[in-house]
């Protein structure tokens, strides 16, 4: 018994040893796994809390926009209604006959009076007549640097839209709009009232005849007086917009000026005010780019201090992981001393 116990320490040192390896390694697999779990999971965590904010932002834009897309919605659907009611209110059609046109013309010319004169002459050419006019020349005495003037023109309205166009041709135009203005239903209103009115004045006419009495005479004669003015009233106001469908307005504004042809310009006269506007756009682009950044750190505080937490976490892990192992080599060298030892005794 005593003989065999020698040979069999050195098999249970050995075995002992590799079970105490095992166990080692099994730890230190145990101890990365959790490392990299934990990592994982801060992972994990700054990527919800950044989903998060941005899937609540992303939510607060959808909700307002659907919130202005349900406005405006809504305003479309009242305005729809209100023109269907306004369409359905209105009995009468519309008329292309009852439409009043008028124009504006604003033109820069060399010779100020020629193109007067040649706007007058035209005008009576197709038909039409110079309804108002007026002229201010240049003078030094006034303080009036360049001739200028209007001149308000009739046209037939056949011819409105040729006469817009040719009286363009005679300048340089600044400026030229139209606009139209439907009168149907006022016209067909007053209209109505004309003819009820001489159906009143007709019968006040007969009763004026079978009257007897000097009382009754009087009041109908004065009641014939008030109608037969108001019918005059509204016999000069159609008489009026027949003459404004009949002949279209222009209104023709003339400004002397030597146009580019003529003139050479330099493209040096604004260079330093071109300069300090370029200095100045470039300044506030600088502003607003600085703005955005400091805006943008602000807005990564949150993410940054999740983040510098996370790695803190992590350094002292691995400062405790590699402590530990430490202490393992330590432990393994002084069993590795002592396995010698007993080797040798």
């Amino acid at each position: 018994m005593d003989q065999e116990n020698p040979n069999k320490i050195p098999e249970f040192k050995e075995a002992a040893l590799e079970s105490f390896s095992r166990e080692k390694s099994r730890r230190c697999s145990v101890k990365k796994n959790w490392f990299w779990g934990m990592v994982i999971c801060l992972s994990c965590l700054v990527m919800i809390v950044a989903g998060g904010c941005f899937s609540g932002a992303s939510q607060e834009n959808s909700k307002s926009a659907a919130d202005e897309s349900m406005s405006y919605d809504q305003a479309s659907g009242e305005a729809a209604n209100a023109v269907a009611e306004a369409t359905a209110n209105t009995s009468v059609s519309f008329d292309t006959s009852k439409i009043v046109y008028s124009g504006n013309i604003s033109l820069n010319t060399e010779d100020y009076q020629d193109t007067f004169d040649k706007i007058s002459r035209y005008v009576l050419e197709i038909g039409g007549f110079v309804q108002d006019s007026g002229s201010n020349y240049a003078s030094e005495q006034a303080g009036v640097q360049a001739n200028s003037g209007y001149v308000t023109i009739r046209v037939p309205s056949a011819k409105f839209s040729e006469a817009m166009t040719h009286i363009q041709t005679l300048g340089s135009p600044i400026s030229a709009n139209v606009s139209s203005t439907n009168i149907s239903q006022q016209y067909q209103d007053v209209q109505a009232q004309l003819n009820n009115l001489k159906i009143q004045e007709e019968r006040l006419l007969e009763y004026l005849k079978q009257a007897t009495n000097i009382t009754d005479m009087l009041t109908i004669e004065s009641e014939l007086n008030r109608v037969r003015s108001e019918i005059d009233s509204l016999t000069t106001t159609i008489k009026n917009w027949d003459i404004e469908m009949a002949y279209s307005t222009i209104y023709v504004s003339l400004y002397e000026k030597k146009l580019s042809s003529s003139v050479v310009s330099s493209p040096f006269s604004e260079i330093f005010t071109k300069i300090g506007e370029g200095f100045v756009t470039s300044i506030n682009l600088v502003l607003y780019i600085l703005a955005f950044l400091i805006v943008l750190i602000f807005r990564l505080i949150p993410f940054a201090v999740i983040a510098g937490l996370g790695f803190f976490i992590v350094m002292i892990i691995r400062k405790k992981l590699k402590e530990k192992k430490k202490r393992l080599k330590k432990t393994e060298m002084y069993e590795s001393e002592d396995t010698k030892k007993e080797d040798k005794n």
